[in-house]
């Protein structure tokens, strides 16, 4: 019995002693990090739009700070992410330079818009309808283009079965002409097979030219299409990086529990398939403080911060 009670003793001390109570989170920090959790949400929507980022979690470290997680959402993965549209009718194809002058118009008007200069609506609305309608016709595009391919490559291989039938007849007479002479009529017929073997593998061979060109047009199409793509990408993450630094400064102060030795971080992911990534932005409290203060600006506070892909 004694023994048991000094066994019991030292797992009691043990448990008191190494297994000490996990530190509490005062509901003050969770609060002010909740709220600039709403404040990033709101401000990082980009409302009539399907490309973007998505819900933002939130986590933190104590003595680290805080880190805030998102990802960003829409069709980057394809050519250009757009909302619906309704159908319209026919119009004078857009080429990818025009829809690249289109969106660059389109940021313009939004950073302006952001940076607090007056906007047209009116402008930034029609500038939006013309990139919706540009991304729907170079869809409808590559669509046709993929029907095209599927049509060249039946009509190759409707010509190949046809060619494959004229030379096994060609071999029979062949055959035939080695057993026995051939009638007049059977050489009649061994020359109209040769001429109409040349004929099929003439057609085939421009059938193959064909289809290889509609293949490496199809292909320079995906090309532009995924170099749209990632320029639309990165000018979201560059939106999202100018965005979190004003956030910041506008309403940093919300975060007043923070220690001014912390850190308030956002990691946002990319979803580019194999080319996935995360970006993170790193901003110390001291250096938004200073922002909150007037001491530096949105753009000197995003320069402060430490930016790094992984």
């Amino acid at each position: 019995m004694k023994l048991i009670s000094c066994v019991a003793a030292a797992v009691l001390l043990s448990l008191s002693t190494g297994g000490q109570a996990a530190t509490q989170v005062s509901d003050k920090l969770k609060q002010n990090l909740e709220i600039m959790r709403d404040i990033l949400q709101k401000s990082m929507e980009q409302p009539g739009r399907s490309a973007g980022v998505g819900r933002i979690e939130l986590s933190y470290l104590a003595g680290q700070g805080v880190l805030f997680q998102t990802r960003t959402s829409g069709g980057f993965g394809r050519f250009f992410a757009v909302a619906p549209v309704a159908p319209i009718p026919p119009v004078a194809p857009i080429s990818p330079a025009d829809l690249t002058a289109i969106t660059e118009q389109a940021n313009a008007v939004a950073q302006a818009a952001f940076a607090g200069h007056a906007v047209d609506e009116d402008q930034l609305q029609e500038l939006q309808e013309q990139a919706e309608l540009a991304a729907e016709q170079m869809m409808e595009q590559h669509e046709r283009m993929r029907d095209q391919s599927r049509e060249l490559r039946e009509q190759k291989r409707d010509l190949e079965r046809d060619l494959r039938d004229v030379q096994r007849d060609k071999r029979d007479i062949e055959f035939r002409a080695k057993v026995d002479k051939l009638d007049a009529e059977q050489q009649k017929q061994l020359q109209q097979l040769t001429n109409k073997e040349a004929a099929l593998a003439k057609q085939v061979k421009e059938m193959q030219q064909k289809y290889d060109a509609a293949e490496q047009e199809m292909l320079k199409k995906r090309q532009e299409q995924a170099k749209i793509a990632q320029q639309k990408q990165t000018e979201l993450i560059a939106q999202v990086g100018s965005k979190f630094a004003a956030t910041l400064c506008d309403y940093g102060a919300s975060l007043r529990e923070l220690k001014d030795n912390e850190f308030v971080s956002l990691q946002l992911s990319t979803d580019g398939g194999r080319d996935s990534q995360d970006i993170y932005w790193v901003f110390k409290k001291s250096d938004i403080n200073q922002c909150i203060s007037g001491k530096v600006g949105a753009e000197g506070l995003l320069k402060k911060a430490d930016y790094y892909q992984y």
